[in-house]
């Protein structure tokens, strides 16, 4: 059993500083091109963007994702090593969405008429912005996979859920070119179901595909 042991441990190589973080690069990076390919192609920028990005609101929209986006990939770092529990990522998660959440309501307040307070919460998109969330991050959802295998998840469910996560929120801030809402109540319901549902799907999957 010694010689056995000692056979295995003979080639070992330590990891270089850095590698898994380059590892995550090389997986996000052509996962997003695609996602932002499906977006500008399948769907397009929204039309009036020129306008919009003269908008505080479309900053805070387009901010939101993005955040959450940080958040998942540094949780992703921890939970990809052995007993990595990236326990310290729900307070930021639910700090941003509360702001998000807060902002919305104080725009709901400002609301003129019952119709503009209908566009606020649920727009003309809010039946498929979830589904076009799922679908610009599919990519991802596959990078972040791929990026785990690769790495040596144990909570093989809880990677999965923070891959999903990760996916639906980069996927989310790319939509969020092309979304013509202004609502930011719109946002904090539409966007954050879609994510989640990115999520739910993650933690589904990770049981299975992520298991050594």
């Amino acid at each position: 059993m010694d010689d056995f042991m000692d056979g295995l441990a003979r080639d070992l190589r330590p990891v270089r500083k850095g590698a898994l973080g380059k590892l995550l690069v090389l997986a996000i990076l052509p996962s997003l091109a695609l996602s932002a390919a499906f977006i500008l192609l399948g769907h397009g920028l929204r039309p009036d963007i020129s306008n919009a990005i003269s908008l505080p609101v479309f900053w805070v929209k387009s901010a939101y994702p993005l955040l959450l986006s940080i958040v998942g990939v540094i949780a992703l770092m921890k939970v990809a090593r052995p007993g990595g529990r990236p326990v310290d990522a729900a307070l930021p998660a639910l700090i941003i969405y509360g702001l998000v959440f807060a902002i919305g309501v104080i725009q709901l307040n400002t609301a003129s008429s019952p119709e503009e307070y209908r566009k606020l919460v649920t727009g003309v998109s809010y039946w498929f912005c979830p589904l076009i969330i799922q679908a610009s991050g599919a990519p991802l959802m596959a990078a972040t996979f791929w990026f785990l295998r690769r790495g040596a998840p144990t909570h093989t469910r809880l990677a999965g859920l923070i891959a999903g996560l990760t996916a639906g929120s980069i996927g989310a801030w790319v939509y969020s070119w092309g979304c013509i809402e202004n609502g930011l109540t719109f946002v904090s319901l539409w966007y954050t179901l879609g994510i989640a549902l990115s999520g739910l799907l993650g933690g589904m999957l990770g049981r299975s595909l992520l298991r050594w």
